[in-house]
């Protein structure tokens, strides 16, 4: 059976795909849309948290609903140096965002079919298991994370558990990197959210090369944690884990020019790549997305042959324009510093100044950013840098066939 009267399909009800729903929507108001996901309900389990300064300032009242709690500011803790950094941190979660896009499915403009597992997605249609296929001018994948074979990869892996302690646990506001605690032959570091005064996440993180996630024995360490603070009575409320992809080195086109794929969808989300390359964030560039995809649909005026398809593989390649340095800088903490000393990068890098920080993680660096950063001692062996960092060759090493100019 094909339907023809959709104008929209996003197949994926995780972050990128609610959030593309939620703005599209929002910005359209004659516009509606289906969601097509495998899973038994949308948004899934989970915490997604950013720096304020990494929304674009006309976005961030709109996004004020997804926010679940915020803070004034936020600690980092290294061997060598503890911070206060006076940036505004936010965080959402499953509920706080099913509750953004409810309101449209109330109203019937964003219909669901969960439990629908898809096994073909092209520009204008989907297929689903059973043989039906769906069409409608614009298609979304806004599915999960599926490793791409034009880049390099490491991982940032976590465990994480939401307790809340019979005493308070004396944390006013979060702990973003706890990297005090032993390396384990890589960047770990113990991240913190505290919710109330009795109620907070608590992650164990840790950077390696694979994807594999030993979950038992980080559990094991993040249980250490929780009773080395005096936190050990305590009630469990929720569990989570996660693995997110942390980019080392990009193709690129030779010519520099966005490449337009006429028979696959646009993609959006982590599985297309849209993440901070050395934080794994996924949140600000889903609403950058989304943002841009509702616009391109706002001034098409209905005309729905204008779909986003070449627009959206532009933004791409503007993105991985934006990451090359922070590629670089993956490439010294994963290939050009001793994996127990791969936190003195950070170390350092958090003696920089707020602004130059804020810019960072937003994606607004410039040139003088740059050299402040490199400024200095080098925090790796010098001769380990340099051999990471020309990412044209780092590429013609870990994917030989790649047609890359970089």
């Amino acid at each position: 059976m094909e339907h023809k009267d959709l104008e929209m399909i996003i197949v994926g009800a995780g972050l990128s795909g609610l959030v593309t729903a939620w703005r599209c929507l929002d910005v359209n108001p004659g516009l509606s849309a289906l969601l097509i996901d495998s899973a038994d309900h949308i948004a899934g389990d989970h915490t997604w948290s950013f720096n304020e300064t990494d929304i674009a300032p006309d976005l961030r009242d709109w996004l004020k609903p997804f926010i679940a709690y915020s803070w004034d500011s936020y600690d980092v803790a290294f061997p060598k140096r503890k911070r206060t950094l006076g940036i505004r941190y936010c965080t959402g979660n499953s509920d706080s965002l099913r509750a953004c896009v409810l309101p449209h499915i109330k109203s019937g403009r964003l219909t669901t079919r969960l439990s629908e597992a898809v096994t073909k997605i092209s520009p204008k249609s989907v297929t689903l298991e059973g043989g039906e296929t769906l069409s409608a001018p614009i298609v979304i994948d806004a599915r999960g994370f599926k490793p791409p074979a034009d880049k390099v990869l490491g991982y940032q892996k976590f465990v994480g558990q939401t307790i809340r302690t019979a005493q308070p646990h004396g944390l006013t506001r979060p702990v973003i990197m706890d990297a005090t605690v032993d390396q384990l032959g890589g960047y770990r570091f113990v991240y913190c959210l505290p919710f109330t005064d009795h109620e907070i996440l608590v992650e164990d993180t840790y950077y390696t090369d694979g994807a594999d996630l030993s979950e038992n024995e980080v559990t094991t360490r993040l249980a250490d944690y929780i009773n080395d603070k005096g936190w050990g009575d305590h009630t469990l409320i929720r569990k989570e884990k996660g693995v997110l992809p942390i980019t080392l080195a990009a193709r690129y086109p030779k010519d520099r020019t966005a490449q337009i794929d006429l028979e696959e969808p646009t993609v959006i989300g982590i599985r297309g790549g849209y993440y901070h390359a050395i934080t794994g964030y996924s949140l600000p560039e889903a609403v950058k997305s989304a943002d841009l995809i509702a616009g391109l649909i706002r001034d098409a005026a209905g005309d729905y042959s204008k779909e986003p398809h070449a627009e959206m593989a532009q933004h791409k390649l503007d993105h991985l324009n934006e990451e090359r340095f922070a590629r670089f800088l993956n490439r010294m903490l994963f290939k050009a510093s001793d994996p127990e000393k791969r936190y003195k990068i950070l170390e350092r890098f958090y003696g920089l100044p707020k602004p130059l920080i804020e810019r960072f993680y937003a994606g607004r660096i410039s040139k003088a950013d740059k050299i402040r950063i490199l400024a200095g001692k080098p925090p790796v062996p010098i001769m380990n840098a340099l051999k990471v960092m020309s990412e044209a060759k780092f590429l013609a090493k870990h994917l030989p066939e790649s047609d890359t100019a970089v």
